[in-house]
């Protein structure tokens, strides 16, 4: 019993030194690894939404690609054209896209919005190809019946999409870096995650 007893008068909790060391190293690792934590999930949704944008510009390119093997290629798209798309769960809704005419022949077989057949209109198509996305803003940039470029933004609105991207085609052609807003590839002003396809570089302005 003598014994129990010294062995219970032997044991120590933890002093209030050690307690509020142990409380410092908590708020020194937090410090840390907090600030990466929000980069590494940042960079997770960049490297989403420019998958988004790939897939995007692939059924993009196969819906043209069919469209020219029946002759109906897009005309009249030598400077570049943009096709705009709200999207939301009801599917692909024209945002004010530029005017682009599917071949010569009348009525047109193939069309942007407004038809029925998801193989001959668009909206229609890319809402059936991608049906996980269901919510944002989508710029599709076409020059010479070819699908230069993508800018997708999951979530967002047309104003989310930085003007460099769908006012220059030497961005898509050439240089393919802007000067991101939020001093990051894929970070616009807020903060908006935008993606691209193929991915647009950041440029530090000068």
């Amino acid at each position: 019993m003598i014994k129990k007893l010294q062995a219970l008068r032997a044991k120590k909790g933890f002093t209030l030194v050690e307690l509020v060391v142990v409380i410092a190293i908590i708020g020194v690792l937090a410090a840390i690894l907090v600030p990466t934590m929000i980069g590494v999930v940042q960079d997770s949704n960049i490297t989403s939404a420019n998958s988004t944008a790939s897939q995007i510009k692939t059924q993009a390119s196969a819906f043209l690609t069919k469209a020219d093997a029946d002759k109906n290629a897009i005309r009249g798209t030598d400077s570049m054209a943009t096709l705009k798309f709200t999207v939301t769960s009801s599917g692909w809704t024209d945002a004010g896209s530029d005017s682009v005419t599917f071949g010569t022949a009348s009525p047109a077989k193939y069309t942007v919005t407004g038809g029925t057949d998801k193989n001959a209109d668009f909206a229609l198509f890319m809402q059936d190809v991608l049906r996980d996305f269901k919510n944002g803003y989508v710029e599709i940039y076409i020059k010479s019946a070819a699908v230069i470029g993508v800018a997708v933004v999951p979530g967002g609105a047309a104003a989310d999409i930085p003007t460099a991207l769908n006012t220059d085609a030497t961005v898509w052609e050439g240089s393919q870096e802007i000067t991101w807003a939020g001093n990051k590839a894929g970070v616009g002003a807020d903060s908006v995650i935008v993606g691209t396809c193929p991915p647009i570089k950041h440029v530090a302005s000068t």
